[in-house]
């Protein structure tokens, strides 16, 4: 009956130290950059994370063309980050708006779809059948998107030219109505 007892005490401490680990990776990445340093900016630190005025977790993924993005090379640049999914019913309607506003935006706002586990033929099939006109990275692994706490589909973020996050927006952008704010804090003023 002991190791009954023992072995019962074993698996409580174990799922508390995972649960401490869990805890411990959060607070980690809401406060440091991936490498697992402060940030400094100046003489203060800035905070990585996904709030307004955090910077931006940096990430490197491979486009559906080959090409490798990651965000930091991207700074200097408004950037709005599109999570999605070729079956997301919301991303299907959400594409079309999209194209529409890469048009009207060109090269003055860098748009990146990205595309979660899924098979870079699907994509880029999808792709073709929407008329996509800007770069889908692959985020194979779902790291990506767990480090922008991804919960739904679609979801967009919206980053300045600085780096920062200016705003997360979990659903589908079907309205330029909704769109637009986003667009107006990211965008350099002319």
């Amino acid at each position: 009956m002991n190791w009954r007892r023992w072995s019962g005490t074993g698996v409580l401490a174990l799922a508390l130290v995972y649960g401490g680990f869990l805890v411990g990776r959060v607070v980690v990445h809401q406060s440091q950059d991936p490498s697992g340093r402060m940030l400094a900016q100046g003489h203060a630190a800035v905070t990585v994370g996904l709030s307004p005025g955090d910077v931006a977790p940096n990430f490197m993924l491979i486009s559906t063309s080959g090409q490798t993005v990651s965000l930091r090379s991207l700074k200097g640049h408004p950037v709005w980050i599109n999570f999605w999914t070729t079956w997301c019913r919301y991303c299907n309607q959400e594409v079309p708006e999209i194209v529409e506003i890469k048009k009207q935006y060109g090269s003055a706002l860098d748009v990146y779809g990205i595309d979660e586990q899924q098979a870079k033929a699907t994509v880029v099939d999808y792709m073709a059948a929407k008329h996509v006109n800007y770069p889908v990275l692959l985020d194979t692994s779902g790291v990506v998107a767990g480090s922008y706490g991804v919960e739904y589909y679609p979801t967009s973020v919206f980053i300045g030219p600085g780096g920062h996050i200016a705003g997360v927006y979990p659903g589908a952008i079907l309205s330029r109505a909704v769109i637009y704010p986003f667009l107006k804090a990211i965008m350099p003023v002319h």
